[in-house]
């Protein structure tokens, strides 16, 4: 007998399920998919999930080539490591492609003035607490980043 069989307020009675609609998650961490239903948990495939899923991982694998492609470098995004394309020794490439794209960085960028040669370049700048540098981010664009180091910049 454990501590809880003791407990008098315990004696039958089961807290019911929260009636908030939150669902738990499918039992299985990777389906088993046969005739559109896992083998394994009995959830049913869904065909919208499926296609936004291949449609998100075909954009992505599009990015790394593009990059791959404009900077002269080699894609390394299939090996499963932390980057996707690396240009010689002077770059190594991470690529996130989607909804993540930041707006107001672009928005940011598009107001710097071009004139006399300059090269927008904006610098996002946090201070994450006592104790710890001050992180800084340069961005640019794509096409004015190979101005500055051109195709192949090894």
């Amino acid at each position: 007998m454990t501590d809880l069989d003791r407990l008098p307020f315990l004696d039958g009675h089961e807290s019911p399920a929260t009636p908030n609609g939150a669902q738990g998650k499918p039992r299985c961490r990777r389906h088993e998919w046969h005739a559109n239903a896992c083998r394994r948990c009995g959830v049913m495939e869904n065909p919208v999930t499926v296609r936004r899923g291949r449609t998100s991982l075909r954009a992505g694998k599009d990015a790394e080539r593009a990059i791959a492609k404009s900077y002269g470098g080699t894609r390394t995004g299939q090996f499963g490591g932390p980057d996707d394309v690396t240009v010689g020794d002077l770059f190594v490439i991470q690529s996130k492609a989607g909804a993540r794209f930041p707006g107001w960085m672009w928005d940011e960028l598009a107001k710097l003035p071009r004139a006399g040669g300059r090269i927008p370049t904006l610098i996002v700048s946090d201070r994450p607490g006592p104790g710890h540098r001050t992180r800084r981010l340069v961005v640019r664009t794509l096409e004015d980043d190979l101005d500055l180091h051109g195709p192949g910049a090894a």
